[in-house]
């Protein structure tokens, strides 16, 4: 049985729901397990207020965000919002330590029945005093991460070197921009920025590998924007679909750019961009939302018929697990996002679950390469070493000595 777009989204959005209640919940009986406070009713009561207080003011931001847009209460909103989400991950973060912290309060406890009254007051402050320490810390630096996540954005350049690249590809630019999804974290002034950066590095081509927006509402401004900053690029955007367009309408959001924007809009297609000797194509290859190695296979059967085996193709694929068919099909170039490069890393390692072995940066069989994009947006701002990111991408000839 094969799972339609909308219903991963309702799978996804109850299986949040279920541990954003589990991890409100546990968080709070942990700390109140270790404060011991005399009337813990009036510490829930609180604790309840302040959170059904974030949650409202979150969703009313949401909800409203197209209408809140200029005005006066939009950017303390919006900062709110950013800020709660530092909050949840900071709770997350603090539940294994506060468990260890109550283990330890446990086996205090048991190994030491009698005690001096003053040794018992002392252990007991210990305690108390790390209920409040440990969330500060979590709650404080997840804030801080989903702050710096949300405002930094960096510009990455990459050079990739090949035999025989084509003339065409020498002096080539393309700016890569992925995962901006335009909506509650990313709003059109964001968007702005993102493009003022991309025209600072003077690319020849744009190309959008997915996820551009999850606001449908703001499709229309969208639309207009992509008209003006394609005018500013001398080969145009080349777009392709990623997963939260299917979440939210992928019917209409083809349709649109394919009607009122000049972007190209690849879907399982291809565009030769440079004759010669060894032509260079563009392909585009739509979402896999069967998740299977053999339907991969079809849409990259599909998106290639008709290039020729000695072309150089530059593959826009919105997953990276579209790299395991690419380098076996030895495609140059391989661009890719929807991982956001992990989000939040620490020692090179994420620790979101990714589900596949290529999430970030650079990978590589032979002369075939593929590069992931941390994203140039999120719709969750914490990031921990792994900002926004836009990418440039040029080429040399692995055959000649710079």
């Amino acid at each position: 049985m094969t799972l339609d777009a909308m219903t991963i989204r309702m799978i996804f959005n109850v299986v949040i729901v279920l541990i954003v209640v589990g991890g409100l919940t546990g968080f709070w009986y942990l700390v109140l397990k270790l404060l011991q406070p005399e009337k813990k009713i009036w510490w829930w009561l609180g604790y309840i207020v302040v959170v059904i207080g974030l949650g409202v003011s979150m969703r009313h931001f949401i909800i409203n965000q197209v209408e809140l847009f200029g005005t006066s209460s939009y950017l303390p909103l919006q900062l709110l919002r950013t800020e709660t989400y530092g909050f949840m991950m900071g709770i997350l973060l603090a539940i294994p330590v506060l468990l260890v912290m109550l283990g330890i309060q446990w086996l205090v406890n048991r190994n030491s029945k009698s005690v001096e009254p003053e040794m018992g007051s002392s252990r007991r402050k210990f305690f108390q005093t790390a209920a409040v320490a440990i969330p500060a810390a979590t709650i404080g630096g997840a804030s801080y991460a989903a702050f710096r996540g949300q405002s930094e954005i960096k510009v990455t350049h990459e050079t990739f070197r090949y035999k025989n690249l084509p003339n065409a590809l020498r002096h080539y630019k393309i700016s890569q921009i992925s995962d901006v999804h335009l909506g509650p974290c990313i709003d059109l002034d964001d968007f702005d920025i993102i493009v003022n950066l991309v025209l600072k590095e003077k690319p020849d081509r744009v190309v959008i590998t997915g996820d551009l927006i999850d606001k449908i509402d703001w499709l229309p401004e969208l639309s207009e924007k992509i008209k003006d900053f394609a005018k500013q690029v001398p080969d145009g955007i080349d777009y392709i679909i990623g997963n939260h367009e299917y979440f939210r309408d992928a019917p209409l959001i083809l349709e649109t750019f394919r009607t009122k924007t000049p972007m190209r809009v690849l879907v399982n297609q291809h565009v030769k961009i440079f004759d010669g000797p060894r032509p260079v194509y563009i392909a585009g290859v739509d979402y896999d939302l069967k998740r299977k190695k053999s339907n991969r296979e079809l849409i990259l059967d599909e998106t290639l018929n008709g290039i020729p085996k000695d072309a150089f193709v530059i593959l826009l694929a919105h997953h990276p697990e579209f790299f395991e068919e690419a380098f076996a099909r030895k495609i140059p170039l391989t661009l890719s996002g929807h991982t956001h490069g992990g989000q939040i890393v620490i020692g090179g390692q994420s620790l979101v679950p990714i589900g596949t072995p290529y999430w970030k940066g650079r990978y590589s069989d032979g002369e075939s390469q593929g590069y992931v994009n941390n994203g140039t947006g999120h719709w969750y701002p914490v990031r921990l070493d792994c900002p926004r990111e836009i990418t440039i991408v040029q080429f040399k000839d692995a055959d000649r000595k710079y």
